[in-house]
């Protein structure tokens, strides 16, 4: 499955043109305002030196030389936009009178028009007009640089409020997302804090209408996964309540049979093996139905004394393990209470022993414990020295239908139904070698006055 984030895709959806379109009317506008400048400031000089024609017709004919004319310039305009405009009078190719600024000295009267001027500093616009009837010619100069600084300064002055405004855009478009992406994470939120058997459709949501139709395509989905469920969790309890009568009803023909046919043992040890698969197959129904009812989100918790159900487990056992010369110890500290359901609690006590009794060789010794440990939890362990389990099948021999032995009777369910027990009272099981050989598995449970996980019953 490819990811993408939304958030990300929506946010440079919006921001890439916007900056797209920042750059290109900062662009155009550059162009825009220097060519307005242009022509502004051409025009200027224009009017300028015909005001300055007119001025200086009367002295510049008489050939009366003024000399340096010293410019009045504010402090704030030289350092905003640095050397303005200047100009040159000239009669013939005499120079009359200048400005204190100016470009460098010529030594004639430029040509009529605009002319581009190089000095030392800098490139300058230069506009020449002469009068028709008289030696006079007019020169106004511009420092290119000048109009530069004044270009700038409007640029600069469009740009900054388009860097706020798209910095504002940014930040109030990933606010407004992240808004309306909020419900998106609350609806993952409860799902995730639902029990597994909570098929309900979600409802009461305020959600994008864009993200409607996945919305109603989930709850339909799930309202056939709860339907389709609740089939296989029907067909499974019918089919085990059905079968269990013809069973019981089968080991009893079989016991019968037995009975009518003493003195014949060879009819008698195929009867017997019958009714071992007889309860071989009961026991395998018992258990799925257990495994149903665990699976079913019905099944309320009530407080058990595990120190007792241990205890009363352990003395049914006591017989078959003393009928294969085994040593059978117990170290049970007493009133230890525990959230759960006692049927469920005691298979699994029931089947961690009888697997110990079981796989381990006669005269080995198995021991049973319960203790309540630091956290406040309650452990319950069985240790055996029987063969044990090799480390590479210490992980699956939990799974359903696994069975490492070929010589024991059994239907491979009883490890997960230990785990999954364990695992719906909040707990854990975890199995280990036991040194010098055997087997040591402890189940670890919430203790009744303890905080109890119950999210690990969707486990």
């Amino acid at each position: 499955m490819k990811l993408y984030s939304l958030r990300r895709a929506t946010l440079r959806a919006i921001i890439v043109p916007l900056a797209v379109a920042i750059i290109l009317t900062t662009l155009s506008s550059i162009w825009l305002t220097n060519r307005a400048i242009g022509t502004l400031l051409d025009d200027q000089m224009q009017q300028e030196a015909a005001f300055l024609l007119l001025l200086s017709k009367h002295e510049a004919a008489e050939g009366e030389e003024i000399g340096l004319v010293r410019t009045v310039e504010s402090r704030e305009m030289r350092d905003l936009l640095g050397t303005r405009a200047s100009f040159r009078i000239w009669s013939s190719d005499i120079l009359m009178t200048e400005s204190s600024a100016n470009a460098k000295p010529r030594q004639g009267p430029p040509q009529p028009g605009f002319s581009t001027l190089k000095s030392v500093d800098g490139s300058w616009r230069t506009f020449a007009i002469r009068y028709s009837d008289l030696p006079i010619t007019i020169e106004i100069s511009e420092s290119a640089a000048m109009r530069g600084a004044m270009c700038w300064q409007i640029i600069r002055s469009l740009v900054l409020p388009l860097l706020f405004l798209f910095m504002a855009v940014c930040l109030i478009a990933y606010w407004q997302i992240t808004a309306a992406l909020r419900p998106m994470a609350r609806i993952s939120a409860e799902i995730d804090t639902r029990d597994v058997n909570d098929l309900r459709p979600l409802h009461g949501h305020r959600l994008p209408r864009e993200v409607e139709p996945l919305f109603e395509a989930f709850n339909r989905l799930i309202t056939r996964l709860g339907a389709a469920v609740a089939r296989e969790r029907e067909f499974t309890d019918n089919a085990a309540h059905e079968l269990r009568t013809p069973l019981a009803a089968l080991k009893t023909r079989a016991q019968v049979v037995t009975r009518a046919l003493e003195g014949q043992p060879e009819q008698q040890q195929a009867l017997g093996q019958l009714v071992a698969a007889t309860d071989r197959a009961t026991g395998i129904i018992n258990h799925l139905l257990l495994l149903g009812r665990l699976q079913s989100s019905e099944a309320a918790l009530e407080p058990v004394d595990l120190s007792a159900l241990a205890a009363d487990v352990a003395r049914d056992l006591v017989p078959l393990a003393l009928q294969k010369g085994q040593q059978f110890g117990a170290n049970i500290a007493p009133g230890i209470m525990v959230s759960g359901q006692v049927d469920p609690l005691a298979m699994m006590i029931r089947n961690v022993l009888d697997n110990a009794i079981r796989y381990s060789p006669n005269g080995s010794t198995i021991g049973l414990s319960l203790a309540r440990l630091a956290d406040g939890q309650a452990c319950l362990q069985v240790v055996d020295n029987g063969p044990g389990i090799a480390t590479a099948d210490l992980s699956r021999v939990v799974d359903r239908f696994v069975r490492l032995s070929t010589t024991q009777q059994g239907s491979g369910l009883g490890l997960s139904i230990v785990q999954r027990v364990a695992e719906w009272h909040g707990g854990s099981l975890s199995l280990r070698a036991n040194t010098p050989h055997g087997l040591a598995l402890d189940i670890c449970l919430p203790t009744a006055d303890a905080p109890s996980n119950q999210q690990a019953r969707a486990a």
